[in-house]
């Protein structure tokens, strides 16, 4: 997405606009960063610095709480922002929960609102147990806007 576009996004969502973005997916990339598409970023993520990180190994999900501000703390992963694309270096979070993948591997996400206590208005939750969408043509340079 150019600058442009981006100032009309913002225009016409200020301006009380609803702007299909398509599907919401977040990549589990092979050098272990995490790629959430540009739905999941203007829907979830705008505004936001950080994530935590958590894993429910009973249920197999991975849950991003957004966060307004960053903190120095071993859960909170900082959102990387370049080129319109947003992406969660994850290195320590694949090793200590045996997330790595050998492919880039695309799920969608679903809000729920319970979790992440009184502070956050809930998280993105991702079920590893459904079929990820294996995406051949990522890279880890490659960006995931694709709706």
């Amino acid at each position: 997405m150019d600058k442009q576009e981006r100032i009309f996004r913002s225009n016409a969502t200020d301006e009380g606009f609803d702007i299909f973005h398509g599907r919401e997916y977040i990549s589990f990339r092979t050098d272990s960063h995490l790629a959430p598409n540009s739905t999941v970023v203007e829907q979830h993520l705008k505004g936001k610095e950080a994530v935590i990180l958590a894993y429910n190994e009973a249920n197999n999900e991975v849950a991003l709480i957004p966060l307004s501000a960053d903190y120095d703390r071993g859960d909170v992963y900082s959102l990387k922002r370049s080129d319109g694309s947003t992406v969660i270096a994850a290195t320590g979070f694949f090793k200590e929960h045996d997330l790595s993948v050998d492919q880039t591997v695309r799920y969608s996400p679903e809000w729920n609102e319970n979790i992440g206590g009184s502070n956050v208005p809930g998280g993105l939750v991702i079920d590893l147990d459904e079929d990820g969408e294996v995406y051949a043509a990522a890279s880890p340079s490659t960006s995931t806007d694709e709706t």
